[in-house]
């Protein structure tokens, strides 16, 4: 008789302890509404650069490119010859 009683509790207490965690309520956020509607696009925060080489005629040169903006930064670098294995 005592067994029946404590699977009874258990029973219960387990029963109850269910309901509640189903009938809490759940605060979800969808995907679209953590993002605020002012930022529609994202920009970068800096630019890319990135070294450009030429070759003309047996000597090589470098230049950087600002690919964000199109434009180039600075002015042509002398590299080295071609095949000297010198590099300044």
């Amino acid at each position: 008789m005592k067994r029946f009683k404590i699977r009874k509790i258990a029973f219960i207490t387990v029963a109850c302890s269910m309901s509640l965690m189903f009938a809490s309520p759940v605060f979800a956020m969808q995907a679209s509404a953590a993002v605020p509607p002012s930022s529609g696009t994202i920009s970068p925060q800096a630019d890319v650069l990135s070294w450009v080489y030429e070759r003309r005629g047996n000597e090589v040169w470098k230049c950087l490119y600002n690919t964000t903006t199109g434009e180039w930064v600075g002015d042509w670098i002398y590299v080295g010859e071609v095949g000297s294995g010198e590099m300044p």
